[in-house]
C-alpha cells in the first residue's frame, strides 16, 4: 500500500547506525521503499506517531499496527514479531523435523564464536543467569535461585560455574543468596569471573532460565537445559516441555545441532548479509498482517 509511512523506533545509541540506514536499518529502509513507503526514524522513547505502520526494536508491543524487529540470539540475524517475547513467536510452536544438513553453518559459527578457545568436556555445568533472582516469572518454571538449588540436585557430580548479567543490577539480597549458596554447596557453586564465551566452550552442558547463551552453545555442541518459555527449545532439555527428569536424561545423547541451527538461523530468520534482506522483510511484513502491495 503506497503513501503510506513506516515510523521505525529505535535505542539512542543506536542512531548512528540507523540515521546512515547501514546493516539490518538499511534493509528496513529498503523494504519501506519497495513498498512506496516514507521512512521516519525516531527515538525509542518519542511519542508514538499517530499515522502509518510502527516498527519497534526489541521493545513491547502496546499499541495496534506495530511490530518489533529483534536480533536473534546474535548478529547478522533478525526476526519480525508481533510480540517481543520470545516464546511466543511463531518458530517457538513450529515443529522441528529436519534430519539432515547444516553441518556447514554449525562448523562455520562455531569458528565465528568461538575464536581462540578450545572446545571441550571439562566436567562443570555452565549457567548463565540472567535478572530477577527471587523471583519466579510468568514464563519460568522456578525461580533462578530455586533453578541453582535444582540443578545441584539433578547432577551431585559436576559442579556449576555460573556467570552475573552484565546488564544487570544485582540487589543485595540476590548477591547475598547467591553467597550464601556458594558457602553451602561443598565448593560446588560459584560465581565465576572468566568470560561467558570460555565457560561455555569447556562445560559439559548448560543450564539456564533462557539465556541466549544456550542457543551459542548449540554450535559447540552443548546441550542446553532450559527452565523458562524460549523459542530455541526444540532439541533443549527444555523444563517446561518435558519435565525435569526428562530435560535431564541421555545429556550426552547426539544431537542434530547442524541440521537444527541451520533450520532455526537459515530457514527462520532474516539475516543482515544477505541482499534479499529488504524482500524477506516486506515478505515478513505481510505474514503479519500489513498490505505491502
Amino acid at each position: 500500500m503506497a503513501n503510506q509511512t513506516l515510523h521505525f523506533y529505535i535505542p539512542p545509541w543506536l542512531i548512528g547506525s540507523a540515521v546512515p540506514l547501514r546493516g539490518i536499518f538499511g534493509h528496513v529502509a529498503q523494504a519501506a521503499k519497495l513498498a512506496g513507503w516514507a521512512l521516519r526514524v525516531h527515538g525509542e522513547d518519542d511519542p508514538p506517531a499517530i499515522d502509518g505502520y510502527h516498527l519497534v526494536f526489541n521493545r513491547a508491543v502496546t499499541r495496534p499496527d506495530t511490530l518489533v524487529l529483534r536480533k536473534c540470539g546474535f548478529d547478522p540475524f533478525y526476526r519480525i514479531e508481533a510480540s517481543n517475547d520470545r516464546w511466543n513467536w511463531g518458530v517457538a510452536r513450529a515443529e522441528f523435523a529436519t534430519e539432515k544438513g547444516g553441518e556447514w553453518f554449525r562448523k562455520y559459527w562455531q569458528g565465528a564464536l568461538f575464536e581462540g578457545q578450545t572446545i571441550e568436556n571439562g566436567g562443570y555445568v555452565f549457567m548463565p543467569l540472567q535478572g530477577r533472582l527471587l523471583v519466579q516469572r510468568h514464563f519460568q518454571t522456578v525461580s533462578p535461585l530455586a533453578m541453582i538449588e535444582t540443578a545441584l540436585a539433578a547432577d551431585e557430580t559436576r559442579p556449576i560455574k555460573a556467570t552475573l548479567h552484565p546488564r544487570e543490577s544485582y540487589s543485595q539480597p540476590e548477591l547475598a543468596a547467591l553467597s550464601h549458596l556458594a558457602a553451602t554447596s561443598g565448593g560446588r557453586f560459584m560465581v565465576s569471573n572468566q568470560p561467558s564465551i570460555a565457560l561455555l566452550a569447556g562445560c559439559d552442558y548448560v543450564v539456564t532460565q533462557n539465556s541466549t547463551m544456550g542457543l551459542i552453545g548449540m554450535f559447540a555442541q552443548k546441550l542446553p537445559i532450559l527452565f523458562a518459555e524460549i523459542d530455541f527449545h526444540h532439541l533443549a532439555g527444555s523444563v517446561p516441555h518435558l519435565g525435569l527428569n526428562a530435560a535431564y536424561k541421555n545429556l550426552s545423547r547426539p544431537r542434530k545441532w547442524g541440521a537444527y541451527l541451520h533450520w532455526y538461523f537459515k530457514e527462520n530468520a532474516i539475516s543482515a548479509r544477505d541482499s534479499a534482506a529488504p524482500q524477506a522483510i516486506l515478505a515478513r511484513f505481510a505474514e503479519l498482517g500489513w498490505p505491502t502491495a
